[in-house]
C-alpha cells in the first residue's frame, strides 16, 4: 500500500513489516523522523533494565567486599646481609665483587639451601620416608590386548591428564608434606640485592607476621652458618694435609741426616786412595745439601702450620647478618578494599551488558508504535494495569472516578471504536488475545460497563470457551451434544448490576465449541438481537486456546486484539492474528476492522521509558481493509487525547 503524505514522503507499509520511507523520487529510505535516537533507544532500555543493572552491580560490590574480607593479607619480614669487600683496590676487585654477590645471591635461593632450612624449621617433615607418602592413583591395565585397546588409551589419557593436574595442584600430586613445605618455602622467598650496594635482603612473606620475621632470620642465618661450616671444614681438612706433610718432611729430615752420618763413618772407618776421597766428600757435601733442604721445607711446613691455625681461629665467611628481621606491622600485600570501587565499576559495566543482551532477546510488545509496526494493525489505546481488587464494580468506578486512568482509558478505546465504525446500526464487538491471561476478560466487561453509562443497550456474551483439556475433565458436561437453541439463549440473557449491562453466559454450558457456529446458532442468534442492543461485546476465547476461536472473526463487526504488555511475544502474537485473518477472509473479501489494544500496562513506566507513547491512537499507514480511509475522522481527537495524557 503506498500513500503520499502531506510532506511529499512516499510511505511504504505492509502488515507484519516495518515501515520504510523513501522520498517520491526514489533516491533510498530516509530515516523514520519520528523515530528515537538509538542513543536515547539504549537509555530507555537501561532504565527498563534498571534494576537488574543495580542488582548485579550491589551483587558484585558485595561479593568483591566478601572476598577482600576473606583472603588473609600477607606480611613481608626483611632480613639484610652485608658482603665483605675482596681485598685490594682498583677496577678487578670491584668486578670481582659483583660476582661474589651474584654468586650469594644464587646459592641464597637455591633449593638446596632452603632444604636446609626446612630441615631446621620441620625437622619431622623430612624424617619421613618417602614409602609413607601416599601414592598417585594407579590404573589398571587392560584385560586383554585385542578387547580393552579402546579402554587402555582412555586410561592412558586420563593418567596423563592427572599427572598435568597434580603438577598445578600440589595436594593432588601425592608427595609428601616436607615436599609441600619447601615448595611453599621456595615460592615465598625472594632473595634481591639492594641496588648496587654490597646489601642481599632476604624476604619472605607469609600471612602471620611472626612467622615471617622467624623464617627470613632462619633463611640469612642459616646460610651465614652454612658459610661458616664449609670454611671451618676447608681449614681443618687443610691442617690435616699439613699435618700429614709435616710428618713426612720430617721423616725425610731424619733419612737425610742419617745418610750423611752414615756418609762420614764410611769415610772415617774406610780411607782409601785419593779419587775415592774426592768421591766420599763430593758425597757428604751432597747429602748435607739435601738435609739441609730438608730441614727448610720441614720448617717451612712447620710455619704455615702455625699460619693456619691462627687463621683458623678468625675464620670469616665473608658476608654476615647485617640486621635481623623484625615483626612487621602492616601488611605488604595490597589493600583488598581498593578493589572494591573497580569490582563495582566492571559489575555495573557487566550489569549493563546483560540488561542490553536480555533486551535484545525480549521479544514481547511494549508500545503502540512497536504493536502497528510489528503487527500492522493499529493500536487503539493503552489498558492500565489494576491491582486486584482496586475495581470493584466497573460502572461504578467510572461513573465516580470519570478521570482515573483506568476510565480515560475505556473511554479512549471506546471513542476509537466508535470513530471506526462505519455502520449507523448496531455493531459487534470481538474481544480476544493470543493466549489466556492477557486481560481480555476484563477489557470487555469494562467497554461494556462504559458503553451503558452512556445510555447504549449494551450485551456481554461471554464466550470464553474452556480449552479442550479442562472440558475433558468434565465428562458430565462434556456429554452435552447439543447446542441450546435460540429461544433457549434469548431466555439465559440476565442483567448484570455490576456492570449495567445485559449478560449472556455461554462458556460454562459444556457444550461442544463447533456447535454454537451452526447456521440457525449463534450468527442467526446475533442477527436477531442486533435489533434489541446497540453494542454486543463478545469475549471470546484467545485464538492459540481453542480452535473454535478463529471461526469468532465472521460474526463480528470489530475485532479487540488483546495484547499483554511487555509479555506477550510478536511470534506468539504474528500468529494469533495470521489466524484471525485467514478466516475472516474465508468468508468476505477483506479481514474487516481489526485493532490492537495493550493491556496491564504501567503508565508511568510507559510514558517515561518508552519511546515517549501515552496511549493514544497512532497514526494510521493508510487505507486498507484493517485500517479507516484516509477521509475518516482519526479515533484520537484532542478532547479525547487530553486526558489520557494527563492521567498517565
Amino acid at each position: 500500500m503506498r500513500v503520499l503524505n502531506t510532506e511529499g514522503i512516499l510511505r511504504l507499509a505492509e502488515p507484519g513489516r516495518s515501515k520504510n520511507f523513501a522520498d517520491d523520487r526514489g533516491h533510498g529510505p530516509l530515516q523514520d523522523p519520528t523515530a528515537a535516537p538509538p542513543f536515547l533507544h539504549l537509555i530507555q532500555a537501561l532504565l527498563r533494565r534498571r534494576w537488574l543493572i543495580v542488582a548485579i552491580a550491589a551483587a558484585g560490590t558485595l561479593l568483591a567486599a566478601i572476598l577482600a574480607l576473606v583472603v588473609p593479607p600477607q606480611y613481608t619480614a626483611t632480613a639484610q646481609l652485608t658482603v665483605e669487600r675482596p681485598a685490594g683496590g682498583g677496577q678487578a676487585p670491584e668486578r670481582i665483587l659483583d660476582e661474589i654477590i651474584d654468586t650469594h645471591l644464587a646459592l641464597i635461593a637455591s633449593r638446596d639451601h632452603l632444604r636446609r632450612v626446612a630441615s631446621r624449621l620441620q625437622p619431622l617433615q623430612l624424617a619421613k620416608p618417602d614409602a609413607q607418602a601416599p601414592a598417585a592413583p594407579s590404573f589398571g591395565a587392560p584385560e586383554s590386548a585385542a578387547g580393552g585397546r579402546s579402554e587402555a588409551a582412555g586410561q592412558d589419557i586420563g593418567q596423563r591428564m592427572l599427572q598435568r593436574l597434580t603438577v598445578w595442584i600440589p595436594s593432588l600430586s601425592g608427595r609428601s608434606e616436607a615436599d609441600r613445605f619447601l615448595e611453599n618455602l621456595y615460592r615465598r622467598t625472594t632473595v634481591l640485592q639492594e641496588r648496587r650496594s654490597r646489601l642481599i635482603t632476604v624476604a619472605f612473606t607469609s600471612p602471620d607476621p611472626r612467622t615471617a620475621a622467624i623464617y627470613a632470620n632462619r633463611i640469612a642465618e642459616a646460610y651465614v652458618d652454612s658459610l661458616q661450616q664449609q670454611m671451618e671444614a676447608d681449614a681443618v681438612a687443610q691442617l690435616h694435609d699439613i699435618d700429614r706433610q709435616v710428618d713426612a718432611a720430617r721423616r725425610e729430615v731424619q733419612d737425610a741426616q742419617q745418610a750423611v752420618q752414615d756418609a762420614i763413618r764410611r769415610r772415617v772407618e774406610a780411607p782409601s786412595g785419593p779419587g775415592g776421597a774426592v768421591d766420599a766428600d763430593r758425597e757428604i757435601r751432597d747429602l748435607t745439601r739435601l738435609s739441609r733442604e730438608a730441614a727448610e721445607f720441614h720448617e717451612n711446613l712447620l710455619r704455615r702450620r702455625t699460619e693456619m691455625k691462627e687463621a683458623q681461629a678468625s675464620i670469616r665467611p665473608g658476608i654476615g647478618v647485617q640486621s635481623r628481621a623484625a615483626v612487621p606491622t602492616w601488611p605488604s600485600s595490597h589493600n583488598p578494599l581498593l578493589f572494591v570501587v573497580p569490582s563495582a565499576f566492571l559489575s555495573l559495566m557487566a550489569g549493563c551488558w546483560l540488561a542490553l543482551i536480555l533486551e535484545r532477546a525480549d521479544r514481547s510488545l511494549r508500545s503502540d508504535r512497536e504493536v502497528q509496526r510489528v503487527l500492522g494493525i493499529p493500536c487503539i489505546g493503552l489498558f492500565p494495569r489494576v491491582r486486584a481488587g482496586a475495581i470493584g464494580a466497573p460502572r461504578l468506578h467510572i461513573l465516580n472516578h470519570p478521570g482515573s486512568p483506568y476510565s480515560e482509558a475505556v473511554r479512549n478505546i471506546a471513542a476509537a471504536l466508535q470513530a471506526h465504525h462505519t455502520g449507523r446500526g448496531s455493531r459487534v464487538v470481538l474481544v480476544t488475545s493470543s493466549l489466556a491471561g492477557e486481560g481480555k476478560s476484563t477489557l470487555a466487561a469494562a467497554l461494556s460497563a462504559y458503553f451503558g453509562t452512556l445510555g447504549r443497550r449494551v450485551l456481554l456474551i461471554d464466550l470464553d470457551i474452556l480449552p479442550a483439556a479442562e472440558r475433558s475433565r468434565e465428562p458430565a458436561r462434556a456429554g452435552n451434544r447439543r447446542s441450546p437453541s435460540r429461544e433457549q439463549m434469548r431466555e439465559m440473557i440476565a442483567p448484570q448490576p455490576e456492570l449495567g449491562v445485559d449478560y449472556l453466559g455461554l462458556s460454562r454450558l459444556g457444550v461442544d465449541p463447533l456447535l454454537f457456529f451452526e447456521p440457525e446458532g449463534l450468527p442467526r442468534l446475533l442477527t436477531d438481537l442486533r435489533k434489541s442492543y446497540d453494542v454486543i461485546v463478545v469475549g471470546g476465547p484467545p485464538v492459540l486456546g481453542a480452535s473454535e476461536a478463529r471461526l469468532l472473526p465472521s460474526i463480528a463487526d470489530q475485532v479487540l486484539f488483546v495484547v499483554r504488555w511487555a509479555s506477550t511475544k510478536r511470534d506468539v502474537a504474528e500468529h494469533a492474528l495470521s489466524f484471525l485473518r485467514r478466516f475472516r477472509a474465508m468468508d468476505e473479501p477483506g479481514p474487516g476492522a481489526t485493532f490492537a489494544v495493550l493491556s496491564h500496562v504501567k503508565l508511568k513506566q510507559q510514558a517515561r521509558l518508552s519511546f515517549g507513547d501515552t496511549g493514544g491512537d497512532p497514526p494510521a499507514f493508510g487505507p486498507g481493509p484493517d485500517r479507516p480511509p484516509a477521509d475518516r475522522p482519526s479515533a484520537r481527537t484532542a478532547e479525547d487525547a487530553g486526558p489520557v495524557e494527563r492521567s498517565a
